[in-house]
């Protein structure tokens, strides 16, 4: 008869020895309840696969910041929400243009209604030139070298809301800066 272990005994154990297998079973436990939270938020089969990947990654790589304060599941559903709201955001901020809207079709000239890539980035190289030395670093760690804001926090010593304040005045000094140029 083979022994069942506890979410939490099996992650203390792969914290402890890092053996693959120990991760499968979790992996097995929950991927299809985590997809199914996915589609729940995203609505979209192809969409909610890809996004219960990247969980899946994501406890991977933060399974040692799981304190086993609360059950590993409930861990992992508070994850999965956040990752799934932070998807929807960055859907919400993509901006979909019709190409008839582009491409004159008579003529075939395009008109850039928008800045290029290159155009975009110059303008944010230039916004963060105008910021202090710790804003600039701050969120050029944060949004280009893609770290999360606990990891910001730990390497800082503040706490994570005291982080989340810093990046957002920060970014807020960024914005005035922007409208200014105007």
């Amino acid at each position: 008869m083979k022994q069942v272990y506890s979410d939490e005994a099996i992650v203390a154990a792969f914290l402890s020895n890092g053996d693959a297998k120990l991760f499968t079973e979790l992996h097995n436990r929950y991927h299809l309840k985590v997809y199914q939270s996915c589609l729940q938020f995203l609505h979209n089969p192809e969409e909610a696969l890809d996004q219960t990947q990247e969980i899946f990654c994501k406890v991977y790589t933060r399974l040692s910041t799981f304190r086993a304060e609360a059950k590993f599941s409930t861990w992992l559903f508070v994850l999965t929400r956040y990752h799934c709201l932070s998807v929807l955001d960055n859907l919400k901020k993509r901006t979909f243009v019709s190409i008839d809207s582009v491409v004159d079709s008579m003529s075939g000239h395009v008109y850039m209604d928008e800045p290029s890539l290159d155009e975009r980035w110059n303008r944010a190289e230039q916004t963060l030139d105008r910021l202090s030395v710790q804003d600039q670093q701050l969120l050029r760690r944060r949004y280009l070298a893609n770290k999360d804001v606990a990891t910001l926090a730990t390497e800082a010593r503040v706490s994570v809301s005291a982080m989340k304040m810093r990046l957002k005045r920060a970014r807020d000094q960024a914005r005035s800066y922007q409208h200014d140029r105007c």
